[in-house]
């Protein structure tokens, strides 16, 4: 009985897996809803063996997980942060990333501006300044980071 519950319980991981890098605590956290059955000393025993295979590997998640982000939405490094935490990944090695990885916020924030050229091109200067640097303050960029990257896209605004 054991070993078909093992068995079971590596097939839904597997299955879970096969979509997208996952943390540690999204596989642990799936398995737990999936049945009471694989919560505990099995789904440690599932971890543990997906981690030895190298299918979960929170350091590689993290890095890609950020790799993918500011290619398709730039997001700051703070939003980038939190959004890591919420999905399970432990402070201490989103720490190491941005330790070892620094990131300049300035050209994200000018990445995220200009995705949004068209919309604020048209609009008055003083709405255009202000919707501007309203939607890269929602992305989590500092007030001054915003204002920078709106006046190097918008030189004419000074």
């Amino acid at each position: 009985m054991d070993s078909k519950v093992y068995s079971r319980t590596l097939s839904f991981a597997y299955f879970y897996l096969k979509f997208r890098l996952r943390t540690v605590a999204e596989v642990s956290r799936y398995l737990k809803k999936k049945s009471p059955f694989f919560a505990g000393e099995i789904a440690d025993k599932v971890i543990a063996q997906l981690t030895t295979e190298g299918l979960l590997n929170d350091e590689r998640f993290v890095s890609m997980y950020i790799h993918d982000r500011t290619l398709l939405k730039p997001r700051s490094p703070f939003l980038l942060k939190l959004e890591l935490s919420k999905l399970g990944v432990s402070k201490d090695i989103i720490d190491a990333y941005f330790e070892k990885n620094q990131t300049d916020e300035l050209p994200l924030a000018y990445d995220a501006l200009k995705k949004k050229l068209i919309r604020f091109q048209r609009l008055e200067e003083k709405i255009r300044n202000k919707k501007a640097i309203a939607y890269l303050l929602r992305k989590g960029f500092s007030y001054d980071t915003a204002k920078k990257a709106y006046l190097e896209l918008f030189p004419s605004d000074l």
